[in-house]
């Protein structure tokens, strides 16, 4: 099947404190997946999907599965993918988004080096799996959802611990099919118009927002010149990397005036803007509002930073 040229959408969610996962369940995600939806999209961070009810098309940036009961999937932040319902029907997923740089670095501490490999490790591909397959995997997912449901004491803790025994068999998995991976990789990186040559960029973004970042540097990292780099960024996240840049530190200061009772100055400059004025036109542009204003009722500013970076549907 060939790549389609088309709309890519970038969809940011916020990891709870305190936690290493964002459980999305219950009732509310049975729906029809894809309904007047043709574009692919992806995450800030690493989706595990289990699919209880329907059928449809589970796609791959390039490569389409046919998805039904018992089948799950695991998909790496900043893979393109989407999920389609068939025409006239409703499905029902549940899903935890996973903060894998987080609990790795938490486990291996202060061995930054291994946390380094590992997360590599685990962010090389995504997976599809039929009813049946992956037994040891989807035990584990069984296990992290049901304590997010029932939430008994210390259940973050028991989720950690089911989230990190998965970690390892991914990680097994992946060193079973690192030749078969090198192959793929050579052929992904000879499509221009793939998202994985953007992945360095998107990645460093991520971890460095709050410094001075420069386009050059990030077409560096993609082995890219600047103005393919910008090209590439702009017909698949629709988004120049400036705005990119901004909408990521503009959601990072939301979290700062909501959860601190820090200076809008303050947070200003530890999210990356260098003057107060830059800081004040891109806080009204993302959520709508002046930082005064919003701070008096941030309860809507996910809705809004949303209706900027992504075209989305209602419950996404």
């Amino acid at each position: 099947m060939p790549k389609k040229k088309q709309e890519m959408q970038y969809r940011y969610y916020e990891m709870p404190e305190d936690s290493y996962i964002l459980p999305l369940l219950g009732e509310s995600w049975v729906r029809k997946y894809g309904d007047g939806i043709d574009y692919l999209h992806f995450h800030n961070y690493m989706e595990i999907g289990v699919c209880h009810k329907g059928t449809g098309e589970m796609v791959f940036e390039d490569t389409v599965y046919r998805f039904e009961p018992g089948c799950f999937t695991i998909i790496p932040p900043n893979y393109p993918h989407t999920t389609n319902s068939d025409p006239e029907t409703f499905s029902f997923w549940e899903y935890l988004f996973v903060d894998c740089e987080g609990l790795v670095q938490h486990v291996f501490d202060s061995k930054a080096d291994n946390a380094r490999i590992a997360v590599d490790e685990l962010y090389k591909r995504p997976y599809f799996f039929k009813d049946g397959q992956g037994k040891e995997l989807m035990t584990c997912i069984d296990s992290i959802l049901r304590e997010q449901k029932e939430k008994k004491h210390l259940y973050k803790q028991k989720s950690n611990s089911y989230l990190v025994s998965m970690f390892i068999d991914i990680i097994r998995m992946s060193e079973d099919k690192s030749d078969h991976l090198k192959d793929e990789k050579k052929v992904i990186k000879e499509e221009s118009g793939d998202m994985e040559r953007l992945e360095p960029a998107l990645s460093y973004i991520k971890s460095h927002y709050m410094e001075e970042i420069y386009i050059g540097e990030l077409a560096d990292l993609c082995a890219l010149s600047e103005t393919h780099f910008r090209r590439l960024f702009n017909d698949n996240i629709h988004l120049s990397p400036l705005e990119y840049v901004n909408s990521i530190r503009i959601h990072e200061a939301c979290k700062a005036l909501r959860t601190t009772d820090k200076p809008i100055r303050t947070v200003a400059f530890e999210t990356g803007f260098t003057s107060i004025s830059t800081f004040q036109r891109n806080f009204f542009k993302f959520v709508g509002m002046p930082t005064h204003e919003w701070r008096n009722h941030p309860e809507n500013y996910e809705y809004k930073l949303q209706q900027y970076k992504i075209s989305t549907y209602e419950g996404w």
